[in-house]
């Protein structure tokens, strides 16, 4: 006998009430259904937290020296791991930081002792930028100058003041480049001062080192980040002619040494490997064949990004899923003027995604966000970059008319000469 009923849940046979097999069903389902809201509640609960950057100016005990850093994310929950197979780390590349006689003056406040790093206001630096450069999981500048070593001055010797440092920082950048022809404008003091002062500041740095045991420690610099293991080479092609005090180390363009560091990077776990060499002829658009020489032999051992210094101008690019090649990014920042290109630049974004169970990496489309260095009072009250998106076509909206047109003229013609491949 069958209980009537709308909808039948138990049925009854010799003498024992038994429930049906559909309302066991769904009562299984419901059940599978709480528990799997419950396990990943947390994951939908989760949200990355904004780097907070360090205040300008505050003096940090130098950090213990190491070879791999692993920049921690909260590991979600098993069930969100199966939902995101894909785990995506984006890194922002910025060219040439500068700091020639005029952006000096520019940054010393009236009245205050130009002897003394707090003494110089960079906040204007990279106010434009500095959305995208903390959004990336890691930012990465080219710092064309020793540090912490007065009396600051320009070109052609470099000295800047630490306060360029903090302010890269409070900014979000969190590597900085120190491998180029100009970091011993100053001697080996300046050199072990600009050592220091990355230290101090806990910033990390890759290219130069106080000798042989430290070099062979930290270099490359390593970071994993979100379960990514990033290796980043950083290398000069000279020191205008100074020669390297002893035992100071600076990683040159050696091939010995560069396939000597490429595969201390593989033993180290690499999954993508980044070269950031600074190379080639100075205000050329296309790179050197030795920068080309350079780069085959690069991606012959095995890194698959490189990205460029040096030049002071944007040279061409290529880039596919397996590589990503920028022989120069140009200047970021400078008081050059001539020629036009020195004040366009290149900021762009690597984006590396790895899958969680095959263990494949692959690079996808960078993004490539052109840039406009303003001296002071063009754009604002200091010198200052600014996205050329923002302003392009809003000749109002910049001071010096002339250089909005010297703007618009020189990014198009760039972007004319077709020098950004995307390679099949």
């Amino acid at each position: 006998m069958v209980q009537s009923q709308k909808k039948c849940i138990f049925t009854i046979a010799n003498g024992k009430r038994t429930m049906t097999g559909e309302f066991k069903r769904n009562i299984n389902v419901r059940i599978i259904m709480a528990a799997m809201a419950i396990v990943c509640l947390p994951f939908f609960m989760y949200g990355a937290k904004k780097r907070q950057p360090q205040r300008a100016g505050i003096t940090l005990a130098p950090p213990v020296l190491v070879a791999d850093t692993e920049i921690k994310v909260p590991t979600p929950p098993r069930c969100a791991r199966f939902l995101n197979v894909l785990d995506t780390v984006s890194l922002t590349f910025i060219g040439d930081v500068m700091q020639h006689g005029k952006q000096l003056q520019d940054a010393l406040i009236q009245g205050e002792d130009p002897l003394l790093p707090q003494s110089y206001d960079y906040s204007y630096m990279f106010k434009h930028i500095e959305e995208t450069l903390l959004k990336a999981d890691l930012a990465v500048a080219n710092m064309e100058f020793p540090l912490g070593t007065p009396p600051y001055s320009g070109y052609p010797l470099f000295s800047a003041p630490e306060s360029v440092l903090w302010q890269a920082q409070k900014s979000g950048i969190d590597l900085f480049l120190l491998a180029n022809n100009h970091l011993l404008d100053k001697g080996k003091r300046g050199f072990l001062n600009t050592i220091e002062t990355y230290e101090k500041a806990g910033a990390r740095y890759v290219g130069i080192y106080r000798n042989l045991e430290e070099e062979q420690k930290l270099n490359p610099v390593f970071y994993n980040i979100k379960g990514i293991r990033l290796a980043i080479l950083n290398f000069s092609y000279g020191t205008n002619g100074f020669p390297l005090p002893d035992p100071c180390r600076m990683n040159m363009m050696d091939t010995t040494h560069i396939k000597e560091t490429i595969a201390r990077a593989k033993r180290m776990g690499a999954d993508i490997i980044i070269c950031t060499p600074h190379w080639g002829e100075e205000y050329m658009l296309k790179p050197s064949y030795r920068q080309k020489e350079i780069a085959r032999l690069l991606q012959r051992e095995g890194v698959r990004v490189i990205i460029g210094s040096h030049p002071h101008v944007p040279q061409s690019a290529e880039y596919s899923g397996e590589n990503i090649l920028f022989y120069s990014l140009g200047n970021y920042i400078s008081n050059q003027t001539t020629p036009d290109f020195t004040q366009l630049e290149m900021m762009v974004t690597v984006r590396i995604q790895k899958n969680s169970i095959t263990g494949e990496t692959v690079l996808l489309e960078p993004e490539i966000e052109w840039l406009w260095c303003f001296k002071k009072d063009e754009f604002a009250p200091h010198y200052t970059v600014v996205p050329v998106k923002e302003i392009i076509g809003k000749r109002e909206t910049v001071k010096n008319r002339y250089q909005y047109d010297r703007m618009e003229r020189t990014y198009n013609d760039f972007l004319n000469r077709g020098l950004i491949k995307k390679l099949k």
